[in-house]
Parts: C-alpha cells; structure tokens; sequence
C-alpha cells in the first residue's frame, strides 16, 4: 500500500463537510480527523466566514512590531547619514545622542540596517585568506653577537 498524500486545505474541506452532514457529534468527529475541538470551530467558522478561501493556511507574521523604528526618526537618522557620508550608524547614533534631546534612538545595529535597506552602505570587500602553510621553518643559524664577530675577524 502506497503512502497517502493529501493537501491540508482538502482535509480541512473534508472535516467541514463531514460536519455539515451531521454524521456522527462534533467531537467525535474531531478525534476522527485528529484535529481539537477549538481547531475544528476554527475551521468552521472560517469557512463560514470566507468559504473556501478560509481553509487556507494564513500568515503567523505579526501585524505590528512595537520595537520597529518610526518613520520621523529613521529619516532624521538618514538626513545625517547623508550630510556625512563617511559616518556609521555608531558615530550617528553618537551624534544624534548629542544633539536630539530626550529621544530615544535605536540601537546602532538598526540604524546600520536602515542604512543597508537604503543603499548608503558598501559592502568591504573580503580580505583573501592564504591556506596555512604545512611546511616546516627553515633552519636559521643562530644571531651573531658582538664578541663572535670580533673573534672571527681577528683570526
């Protein structure tokens, strides 16, 4: 027997389906279809709400991000970036610091990716590596000192 492969969005289709013909209690068909009571209302209710399109998979990305930087303070960040092209995001955020009062900026690692997202950074280039070297050092002869080299040219 060959392994079955269904779509979630028909399995879904089936269970609502199933509920709407009223073969067996809701939560028996639940434990039917592996899924719980709360999943199952879910379902339903969003078939009911949207029909089909209402079984699809929907985004877990959330709606908001408290933490995001506001769209007057990234420009601000920006306006000085560009004034001083050579700055990074640590001496701007130094200088915002300085002259911005009571705001709080963002740390310098989201103003250097508001400056990446821009394109007002580029990127070093990678400093080429050399494999290390499996040879053994060659053989040195041991530093001349003072009293040597008068020793030898006196002879």
């Amino acid at each position: 027997m060959g392994w079955m492969e269904t779509c979630a969005v028909d399995e879904r289709m089936r269970f609502v389906m199933a509920v709407e013909r009223q073969e067996e209690p809701f939560a028996a068909m639940c434990r039917r279809f592996m899924v719980s009571r709360k999943t199952g209302y879910k379902w339903l209710g969003r078939y009911e709400e949207a029909g089909v399109e209402g079984l699809v998979d929907r985004s877990r990305a959330p709606l908001h991000h408290p933490q995001a930087v506001t769209d007057e303070i990234a420009e601000r960040c920006l306006a000085v970036r560009r004034a001083h092209p050579t700055w990074g995001p640590v001496k701007v955020r130094a200088w915002l610091e300085r002259r911005g009062g009571e705001t709080a900026w963002p740390a310098a690692s989201s103003i250097g990716a508001l400056f990446d997202r821009e394109g007002l950074t580029i990127k070093r280039r990678l400093r080429r590596r050399s494999p290390p070297s499996s040879a053994p050092f060659g053989i040195a002869e041991p530093p001349m000192t003072c009293g040597a080299s008068i020793s030898k040219a006196g002879s």
